[in-house]
This record gives C-alpha cells, structure tokens and sequence, in this order.
C-alpha cells in the first residue's frame, strides 16, 4: 500500500510521514496533528490507523457518541470509497468498544487471525467508565500497537489522560486547540508535530474564513428571533450566504433552546424554513420541519431546517458545509468552546475554490470577537514558532529563579543561604500543624499515593522541587513550584511564582493531608472519605481544663428575616448563655482550648489545626497527626456546648423526596412572565407533598407543584448522588425569568440557591440550603421543641367562624364583615367589649392594613399605675374550610410568619418610624368600595405615633407579635394530635419547624411571640 494510491492533500499526507516516523522512533512521549475543523484530520486518522494496524490493533478515542459512529462509517468504508483507494486499503475488522462488551471485544481482538488488521473505535467516556474498574481496564492494557486520540475541541480531563496513558500504548493526539493543558497533560513531544495554520487553511480555500457582524442583536428572545430571520434574509439576498444557508442558534441552557425554538417558530409563521431543537434533556416532539428532538439526527444534512438550535450538541460531529451562519444568544464561557462552534460553519463544500465567509451575529459581538481574537493569536504565534504551540517550561522557570537570587541575602531578621534544589529537606521544611483528616480503605499503599500526588501536582502545573520521607515513608512530603496568572491583568500574560508545600502522614486507619496550594484529593483510590462530623468532634471533647472560645454556625433556618450564618467568641462558650434557636444552627467550625492548646476543628471539611503559621518539621507534623490520631479512636465525648446545636449528617439511605417548603421571598424579587411583567406567588402553596410520577423526564421521578399567578406549575425533583444536592426541573418555571438577568430561568435561580427544606421519606433527616441534618422527631416528649410550639398557641373558639381575613366589603361601614378576622380583632379589643378572648383591650388601637404597613393592626396602651406599657403588632388571616385540611399546614402559615418576622424591626427600641404617610391613620381603610376608620381607638394618627414611640422607648414596655388566625388555617387540638404521633407527617414538621424558627427569631430581639388559633 502506498500513499499515492491515495487522493490526500499535501498537508494530509505530511501529516502521515510524521505519524509513521513518530512511531518508528520507538517514542516515550506522545505525537500532535494540529490541524483547523474540516481539513481532513479523519483521514489522517484513517490512513494512520490502517497502516499502524499492520503492527498490532489500533484504538481510535473520540470525545462522544456521534463521533465514534461517524469513525466507524469513515474508517470502515466510506473515507476509502471518497478517495478512490484500492480495496487492500479498508482494514478487515472496524468496529466499536462498549463497556459491557469488553470480555467480547478483548477475545475478538486476541483471536484475530495474523494478517487481520483490526482498527477500535471508542468514546473517551467508555474508556473512563472502563478505567474504573481495574478489571476490566487490565483486559485493554497492552492489547493496542497505538492509540490515535481525537479530543475534538474539549477541554481535556486529568481522567482522560490517566485512561490514555494506562494503555502503555504510543498515542498521537489529534487536536485544531491543542492548548497548554493538552500538551501537559498527554506529554507530548514537540519533535513529533503536524501542524496546519488556520490562516494557512484558509488561504488554500481548504476552509471558510469567519465574519463577526458588529452590530448586537436585542437580547430579548423574540426579538432575537426576528433580528436573525432578518439578518439571513439580508445576506442571502445580498449573496454573501448561498440560498440554502443553514443557521446555528446557541443558548446557555435547555430551557433556553425551548425559548428560542418556540420563538423562531412564531417569527417564521407559515414560512417554511423549519426550526430543529436538540438537547438531551427533551424527548421526541413534532414532526421534521419544526421538531424537538433529544439527538443530532444522522440524516442533518439532508433535512429541510433551516434554524439549527442547540447548547452543546452542535459543536461537533456534524459536516454540513450548508452551516454557514452562527446566532449566538448566549455566548460561551471558554475560548475553546466557541472555537469548536466556529469550526461547523468553516467546512468548504468545493475545498480549492473561493467561498465567501461564514457570519456571525450575537448579542454580544465585541466580546466575541475578543475571544476569536485571542485564538487567531494563539495560531500566529503557533506559525512564527515552527508550527510548534508555546509553551513555559517550568522546571526552566525555576531554575532560572533559583539562580537570579543571591548567594546569601539578610531577610526576615537572619542571614539565608540560596536554597539548592537537588538538596534535603528533611530538616528545612516547615509547614503548619494542620491537616485533612481521611479514613483509609483497604489495601492502601503509600506508594501508590505518592505517585497519584505527584501526577496531581503535574496536572495542575505545580513543578516539584524537591520530596523526601520519613519514618520508613509513613510521613512523605513535596515541594512543588506554582505559577498562577496573575488576577490583575485582564488579558495579558504574567505567571506570579509560589513554593507551596504538601506533606502526608499516615497513622492507623487515617491520613493526615495538608497542600498549600489546595489539592483535591477525594477521588484518589485508597482513600475512602473524610472523617465525619460526629467523628471530629470528639478532637474537642468535654473536660475540665478543656473550653470552647469560638464557634461559626450556619443557620438552617429558611425564614426570609432569619440570620443565614453567624460566629460567637467568649472566653467559654458554654458560660457565655444561649440564644434562641441553637438547635437550628449546625456548627460548621469550632475553635477551643484543649488541654492547654489552641485547637480549631473545621467539621465540615474535616480540617483539624493547633498553633499559628508555619513552624512544625516533618518529624513534628508526623509525631502531632499521631496524637490527633490517638484522640480520634479514643472517641472521647464532644463537648456538651455541640448538644445544643443541630449536626449535619451525610445523606440518609433513602434521599427519595417527601415534602417541599420552599422560601419563596428567597426567589420571588424580580420574577417576570415573558410579557415582562411582575408575577405572584401564590404563599398557600410553598409546602407540598411530593409524590412519585414515572412520566417525568429523564431521572426525575417525582413531582410537587408550585403555584403562579393563579395557575398550578408541575416541578419535577431529584436526587443527584455524585453531587449530593436535590435539582429541581420544570418547562413551565423557566418560562419565568429574573429582571436584569434575562437568561436567568426561575428554575435556575431556585437551583443555584436551594432556598428550600426537603424531608426524605423515611423522615430521619432535614435538607437545607444543600445539605443534610439531624433532626428530633420527638415532638410529643415534655419540655421539648414541640411542646414549646405547643405554648404558643391559645385556642379561641370564636375563630372558628372567621374564615375570611377581611370579608367582602362593597360600601362604606363602621366595622369589617362579621365573618372576617379583621371585625374580632376590633370588637374583642375595643375598651368595653363583653368578653376579651384576647386579653385586656387597648385604650389605643389602629388598622394599619394596605400600602406601606408594619402590621393589619397595632396596638398601644401606655400603661397607668401598676400596668406596664404594651405594644402589640396583629398579623392577621383566615381561611374558609376546604376538602383536605388538616388543621396544620406550613403553607397556611408561610406568609404570616413572613410577616411578622420582616415587620419585627418596627418593635426594637431604637429602630426607625413607624412605615407610611403621618395622615395614613386620620384616613379610611379603603378596599373594593369598601371604607372603614382606621382610627379604631384614639383621637389622630400624630397622637398615636407619639404614643407608640414613647412606649417602644420605655425599657418596662411589653412588646409582641400576635398571629391572629380564623377559620381553617390552624387547630390546636389538631396540631396536639399530630405532634403525638411516634412519626410526625412530612408536612407537620415543616409546620413545627416554621413556628419554632419564627419564635426563635421574635425572640432574638426580645420580642413575645402569640399565636391565637381556633380550638
């Protein structure tokens, strides 16, 4: 076979004759073909692999699924059939390799006959799921001659070349970006290069060259649509796009390729361009011309659409020269990302010819044109240096450093010798007495996990400098150099250096890990997790001479006036007195005094540390991970301090989702329906059961609704183990976008910040704001959390009729209508009233209710003689009764607790005013032609402000929050019932822990918290 046999271009066939001599040269290192998208690197792969498989099987990796079909079709017949070639050139076995097939294709393989060439094709995702399991990996290992590796534009992965590389096997990486982390990470041997300039492609007419228009289209999806159906028009008609010219529209997400899809299809009308929308979150929908679908169809290039729609799917694996013309809604965050997009409009449909250039129009086109900018660089400076990418050598970097620094310089208050690079230091390194506690799996071996930090530190551009060992290798250690662009300049180059250090004992079943430079390690092998919570507080354990000084607590509470977080410093905690709602608080570090030593302890990334800078040696960090070691499998008693606080715990074994309170004033701000307009939230609605429904999309299995401007919105939910965090999914909530942040879906918001409570089925854990916690389902047990709630509530039965807040006033009257809240409140604490089911009346009363309000009712007495001064703020609502109540509902509740905790200001001594116009009380409560007197007590609204203020002032005032609720919303009898219960109900506990968060918050700035309910 020769290569003349064949119809290559030039650079194809150079291309070869460095492949073939790369592996002749019995390589270390790997090869690099870097040519632009659509100059014929599948052939280069093609005739590569047919001439390398007469030494051995070859593997063919690619970065998806369509591309491994594509090869396959190429490599099998089709490229052969496209260049004339004689038959002897097609290899006799071409096939795929799946994971579950790997016993299959490794016997297929190993049973070839002699003469039989055999040339692999696979995904770099199936290599990766079979690298996970050695057994099945150790069946590939050896079996390839050589592995040709096409990345296509992605982003390469430290897993990607540890699969690769594992292969023992001489690789040739196929790549249009090869950019620093693909030469570093595949080590590649810049003495084994093909290279092709993208200018140099484009003024052979093998590709189109690129045009950004300048002028930025509107950022509004509908008038996006337009302005691109109006931009194509234009340029076919002026003849720079051919009249079949094939438009690709990118979004950031799928909701927005609906958005997007449903928009173009509105704009065209009866046009028949046809719309295609791909994401692998949809499912087949519509028919060819105007269709969703979850694939690139195979047939692209052959169907009518015009109006190609995707986020990623398009940016590889489709040859269609029709593509000429790229919408760009969203841009891309990475240069290689959209450098990948643009190299599915440069494919020439008559490569030698002249073409006019593919255009791009964006709603952001100078930052578009920065990032193209920036490649074109990077292929200049790539020609002027041989075809070569640039590159830093940072072994050369250090040295070069080393030597530019005196022989001996007076710093730091002593005189210091140059260090030497190939020296000990044993006895010169110095790092804190800090360290990551892991739990060892079984079959650890040090050695091992000294190779896999060494290739971490490489593959995050960390240059060693030095490493040593001590006790047999049971404490090791690295110094590693960091070169880290420096985050003051914009767009040019300055690599700021730094010494970092890592060091690692190892004592009984735990590692002790401390990196300067921050190295993840929990995906090394070996390593089985970090040490729990549970597990480091024992690192401070109650005992006399030992004390808590300093503590930082996440509040899982999601009330809307609630503290998200908060730090306390005494000189012992446990002295200093308590606040209200500890046990809603989970300690996430805690700092203290152990036998005599300052200790910090980081719970939530099992950090534990004593002292202050950098002063312990190798042998002082080994012998202190030792004592620590002693006192974690001593498992001493916490503190008591930590009992009074809530514990985050790993995820139960059952995540399966049962009830959703949501903290809808977390999200709501800023909502707006695709007119622009404000939406409402419908707050009887925030605490749902989910239930299970198979027909949701993809893995979400379960479903809770949530209600916007008077309709109900289906929201799918679950669980994402790898991440450990509940997602939500829903089409219809992402038509909801936020104000300013157009692109921003309401389904992204609620993802992104996780205002929500989740309870799992089986009840025995709390999730908040994206973790998990301990919780007490003892709400019936005496002197506890659910008989304080308990307390809280006095039962009124004339509630029980009151079930509307305020009733249906039409006309001017004297009171509210007889079955509101609003007419017992004013009759029950109006100066004489026949009974005071509420307690003693008010000499001064208010409806503060409508526009700017600090309650629906306040109310003042001064307090004369023995009586002290009162001040209460009313929340009032009331419910008629529906088929399902329960008597307890958080949902009922949400807006009221709203209330109250968000008006609490108005009681605090020295807060502001009262809210609202100094006549808003002198004038009628007005609604649908309804009128009522604000001024229920009291001569005007200037006498009663100074009432208030002068009683709010007086250190003796009574100040209190009152819940007032009528008819359906809340029973006490019901909600002793429910709290009796061995399993409190999903939906009882969202409600015990709404009030108990809403007390605790009324009680942080020393107000009383009543709530009066119907029996």
């Amino acid at each position: 076979m020769q290569l003349s046999d064949l119809a290559l271009w030039q650079h194809q066939r150079n291309a070869v004759d460095m492949c073939l001599g790369y592996f002749a040269s019995t390589p270390s290192k790997g090869a690099l073909v870097q040519h632009p998208t659509g100059t014929g690197k599948t052939g280069i792969m093609a005739v590569t692999g047919c001439l390398r498989a007469v030494e051995g099987p070859v593997l063919i990796i690619c970065p998806s699924a369509a591309l491994a079909d594509q090869l396959t079709r190429e490599v099998g017949s089709e490229f052969w059939r496209k260049v004339k070639a004689p038959t002897e050139w097609k290899p006799e076995m071409v096939f795929q390799l799946l994971p579950k097939d790997i016993g299959a294709a490794a016997d297929r393989i190993t049973s070839r006959a002699p003469a039989e060439r055999v040339v692999v094709i696979t995904t770099v995702q199936a290599l990766q799921q079979i690298h996970a399991t050695p057994t099945r990996y150790a069946r590939l290992v050896g079996l390839f001659a050589s592995v040709l590796f096409d990345e296509g534009h992605r982003e390469p992965a430290p897993a990607w070349a540890r699969a690769v590389r594992g292969l023992k096997a001489p690789t040739i990486l196929f790549s249009a970006t090869p950019f620093r982390n693909d030469i570093k990470l595949f080590d590649i041997d810049l003495d084994h290069v093909a290279f092709l300039s993208f200018h140099d492609a484009v003024d052979r007419h093998l590709i189109r060259n690129i045009t950004i228009d300048p002028t930025p289209l509107p950022s509004s999806v509908q008038e996006f649509a337009g302005a691109v159906i109006a931009r194509r028009d234009q340029a076919i008609a002026d003849g720079s796009l051919p009249p079949n010219a094939k438009v690709i529209v990118r979004a950031n997400s799928a909701d927005g390729v609906r958005d997007l899809f449903d928009a173009f299809k509105a704009k065209l009308g009866n046009r028949h361009d046809g719309i295609l929308g791909v994401h692998n979150r949809f499912k087949l929908e519509g028919d060819t011309g105007a269709q969703l679908r979850p694939d690139v169809p195979n047939d692209l290039a052959a169907r009518p659409e015009r109006f190609l729609i995707h986020q990623f799917m398009l940016t590889e694996g489709i040859d269609d020269p029709s593509c000429t013309m790229l919408a760009l809604f969203e841009p891309f965050s990475t240069e290689r990302q959209l450098v990948q997009q643009f190299g599915r409009l440069t494919r020439h449909p008559t490569p030698g010819t002249v073409q006019a250039p593919a255009l791009v129009v964006t709603t952001m086109p100078d930052e578009v044109a920065r990032m193209w900018g920036g490649f074109l660089s990077f292929d200049r400076i790539c020609m002027e240096n041989g075809g070569k990418p640039p590159l830093h050598a940072g072994k050369e970097v250090l040295e070069k450093l080393v030597e530019a620094l005196p022989a001996v310089d007076y710093v730091d208050g002593r005189f210091r010798t140059r260090v030497e690079l190939d020296g000990d230091f044993t006895d010169e390194l110095r790092v804190p007495r800090s360290a990551l506690v892991f739990e060892l799996g079984d079959g650890f071996d040090m050695d091992a996990f000294q190779g896999e930090i060494e290739e971490r530190l490489y593959e995050m551009d960390r240059i060693e400098a030095g490493n040593g060992g001590i006790d047999d290798g049971a404490c090791r250690f690295h110094l590693s150099l960091a070169l880290t662009q420096s985050r003051f300049l914009a767009e040019t180059l300055f690599l700021s250096p730094s010494l970092e250090a890592t060091i690692y004992s190892k004592s009984g079943s735990h590692l002790y890990f401390y990196d300067s430079g921050g190295l993840f390690l929990d995906e090394v092998k070996g390593l089985k997790r970090r040490a729990s919570a549970a597990q480091m507080r024992s690192l401070l354990a109650e005992g006399a001479d030992n004390r808590i000084t300093q503590l930082h607590l996440k509040n899982t509470d999601l009330g809307p006036a609630a503290l998200r977080s908060r730090s306390q410093t005494a000189r012992s905690l446990a002295r200093a007195g308590v606040f209200m709602g500890e046990h809603l608080n989970v300690v996430t570090r805690a700092t203290g005094l152990v036998d005599g030593t300052r200790r910090a302890v980081a719970f939530t990334s099992s950090r534990v540390r004593e002292g202050e800078g950098a002063q312990a040696s190798p042998a002082d960090f080994h012998t202190w991970a030792a004592q620590v070691d002693t006192e974690l499998h001593a498992a001493k008693p916490a503190a008591d301090l930590f009992g009074r606080f809530a514990l985050p715990i790993a995820a139960p074994p059952i995540t399966v989702p049962a009830n959703i309170l949501i903290d809808i004033d977390d999200v709501s701000e800023g909502v707006r329906d695709a007119a622009g307009a404000p939406v409402e939230f419908d707050t009887n609605d925030v605490c749902q059961d989910i239930v299970p429904d198979p027909t949701g999309p993809e893995d979400f299995k379960f479903r809770f609704s949530l209600k916007i401007n008077g309709k109900s919105n289906p929201v799918w939910i679950k669980w994402d183990k790898l991440k450990q965090k509940y997602w939500l999914r829903s089409e219809e909530l992402s038509k909801f976008k936020i104000v300013g942040s157009p692109r921003t879906s309401l389904t992204n918001r609620l993802n992104q910040r996780q205002p929500f409570r989740i309870l799992p089925q089986n009840l025995d854990a709390i999730y908040a704001f994206g973790q998990f916690y301990s919780i007490d389902l003892k709400l019936a047990a005496a002197g506890g959390t659910g008989a304080l709630v308990l307390d809280l509530l006095t039962d009124v039965a004339g509630l029980t009729a009151r079930t509307t807040e305020k009733g249906n006033l039409s006309a001017p009257a004297t009171h509210w209508p007889a079955d509101s809240v609003f007419d017992y409140i004013d009759r029950a604490l109006t100066p004489g009233a026949p009974t005071t089911p509420l307690g003693p009346t008010f000499p001064l009363l208010i409806c503060d209710d409508i526009g700017q309000e600090a309650a629906d009712f306040i109310c003042v007495d001064k307090g004369s003689g023995s009586n002290q001064p009162r001040i209460v703020l009313i929340a009032a609502k009331g419910k008629k009764p529906a088929k399902g109540d329960t008597g307890v509902s958080a949902s009922d509740l949400y807006d009221v607790c709203g209330q109250v905790a968000k008006n609490l200001a108005y009681l605090k001594a020295d807060t502001q005013a009262l809210p609202g116009s100094l006549e808003k009380w002198d004038k009628d409560w007005k609604l649908n032609g309804g009128e009522v007197p604000r001024m229920r007590q009291g001569t005007t609204a200037q006498a009663f402000r100074t009432a208030f203020t002068a009683a709010r002032a007086n250190p003796a005032a009574t100040r209190e929050m009152w819940m007032i609720l009528g008819g359906a919303i809340l029973s006490k009898k019901a909600a002793k019932r429910e709290f009796a219960r061995a399993t409190p109900k999903a939906h009882v506990l969202q409600f015990h822990h709404l009030l108990l968060s809403t007390y605790s918050t009324c009680q942080s700035v020393g107000v009383n918290l009543r709530i009066f309910c119907v029996p």
